[in-house]
Formats: structure tokens, C-alpha cells, sequence
């Protein structure tokens, strides 16, 4: 998770993302996307981000003290609110705004050194590295340019190599810094193969997470990186993509690998 590679991926991200913006109609923008957002609440939303994480403003949605259920409550309630700023703006503002912001946000994640971005930090997710908190974007961005290519008809968007790496591991730091430590699951070995290659074992027995756990899996979870990011984002359950054919559970303990699917969530 260095910060030269984060920034790189922001950059392609929004880069992606404005060619999108510019393909749509102002119709288009009207359609809903989800949660009672339209297409063009999400471009708003994206833009407002980038703002408050630059001024550091979004960051202290961001701070420990509270129940996960609770933060996913009032985080909502704020983008819901932070929105009304870009509300009625005319889409040539909207446009330099997610411009504007993402460059600078890129810039920002990009100066950060990187043994700064090791650093551990208490968060709403659970001990963490800053450079962890950086790949919210990436993670993020990708999510939503999901949510509007399902609102408008178009292909899931794609995820570049450099990408699912960032998010691979972005999402397997995310369970044992916090779920997997709070909740009780069943014993085991829970072996997790990202289809790109990164393999993380969960210990749940000793409550040892990572790539440093050598016991022997009980149960293996094949998964691949754009699945897993949109299970974390409550876009689809894990039984929808196992039933897809794209998520595969091998081996007798099958309780310990869905205990740990079932706490696969990142808001």
C-alpha cells in the first residue's frame, strides 16, 4: 500500500470516471442509482469526498468510539447532507469539481512518505495503516461506478491489475482489524485465495489473521477482487456470487468460511 501506487490508481480512477460523466445525458444523471440517489448524486458525492478528505474534514468520519452498525448509520446521514452543496449546480461546475478535487486528493495521498503510510491507527474499522484510510477512494470509486453503470445499463467497469492488488489487500487488512477480532466465530482455519494471486489465512481459534498464520486451512474461499469489493459495499450477498460460480468453498469446515463471509463488510 505504498502512496505513490494509491495515488496512481485515484488518478486512473476518476480519469475513468470523467470519461463516464462525459458519455451520459443530463437524463441519464436524473436516473436513481441507489439509496435514494440519483446517477448524478453519486458524481456528487465522489466530488464532495474528495473535497473533505483534501481539507480533512472527511477524515473525522473516520474516528474510533463507535459500534460499526453506528458509524455505517451516521456516515450515511453525512454524505445525505454533504450533498446539498453540489445540489442545482450547473454540470459543467460538477464536472471540474470531480476533476479539481481528485487531482488534488491524488496529490495529497501521493506526498504522504511511506513509512508514514505503514503506520497503525485507530479508526471506525479498528487498527489500521494510513495507507489503508488512502485506498478508501480507489475502493470507493470503484463501488460507485458500479452502482452507475447498473443504474444506466452499462458493463461493470473494469479493475486494472494495479487496482485489485491495492484492494485485495485493502479488504483483507479489514476483517481481523476489526469484525473478526469483536465477533465469535467458529474455530478453524479459514484459508482466503483472491484470484490474483494474494492468500491470507484466518486463525480463528488463536485469533491470528495474515499472510504470517501457517497452521493448515480447514476450509479454503476462492473469491475474486471485484466480487469482494462489492460484498463489502452490500451490493450483493456472498451466496449470490457462490451461486454465480464465482466464489468456491473447499474443504469440511464450511461454518468457519461462511462465520468470516458473513462479516465481510466495509461501508
Amino acid at each position: 500500500m505504498r502512496p505513490r501506487d494509491i495515488s496512481a490508481s485515484v488518478r486512473r480512477q476518476r480519469a475513468a470516471t470523467l470519461l463516464t460523466f462525459d458519455a451520459l445525458s443530463d437524463d441519464d444523471l436524473d436516473r436513481p442509482a441507489m439509496s435514494g440517489w440519483t446517477v448524478g448524486d453519486v458524481f456528487r458525492h465522489l466530488a464532495d469526498s474528495d473535497r473533505g478528505s483534501v481539507l480533512g474534514v472527511h477524515l473525522r468520519n473516520f474516528l474510533p468510539g463507535r459500534t460499526l452498525q453506528k458509524f455505517e448509520e451516521e456516515f450515511e446521514a453525512v454524505n445525505d447532507r454533504n450533498l446539498e452543496r453540489l445540489r442545482g449546480v450547473d454540470r459543467g461546475t460538477l464536472r471540474r469539481e470531480l476533476e479539481v478535487w481528485g487531482n488534488r486528493l491524488a496529490r495529497v495521498i501521493g506526498l504522504v512518505p511511506a513509512p508514514l503510510a505503514r503506520v497503525e491507527v485507530p479508526t471506525a474499522f479498528g487498527r489500521l495503516p494510513l495507507g489503508w484510510l488512502g485506498c478508501l477512494r480507489p475502493y470507493d470509486e470503484w463501488v460507485h461506478r458500479w452502482d452507475i453503470a447498473k443504474a444506466v445499463g452499462q458493463t461493470d467497469p473494469l479493475m486494472d491489475q494495479p487496482i485489485r492488488d491495492l484492494l485485495a489487500e485493502f479488504q483483507l487488512r479489514a476483517l481481523p482489524a476489526g469484525p473478526l477480532r469483536d465477533a465469535e466465530p467458529p474455530d478453524g482455519v479459514v484459508e482466503v485465495r483472491i484470484d490474483d494471486g494474494q492468500v491470507w489465512r484466518f486463525d480463528l481459534t488463536r485469533r491470528q489473521f495474515g499472510a504470517h498464520v501457517f497452521a493448515h486451512p480447514t476450509v479454503t474461499i476462492h473469491l475474486g477482487v471485484p466480487d469482494f469489493c462489492l460484498i463489502a459495499a452490500n451490493r450483493v450477498t456472498w451466496r449470490d456470487v457462490e451461486a454465480a460460480g464465482r466464489l468456491k468453498i473447499e474443504g469440511d469446515d464450511r461454518s468457519a468460511a461462511e462465520s468470516l463471509l458473513d462479516l465481510v463488510r466495509v461501508v
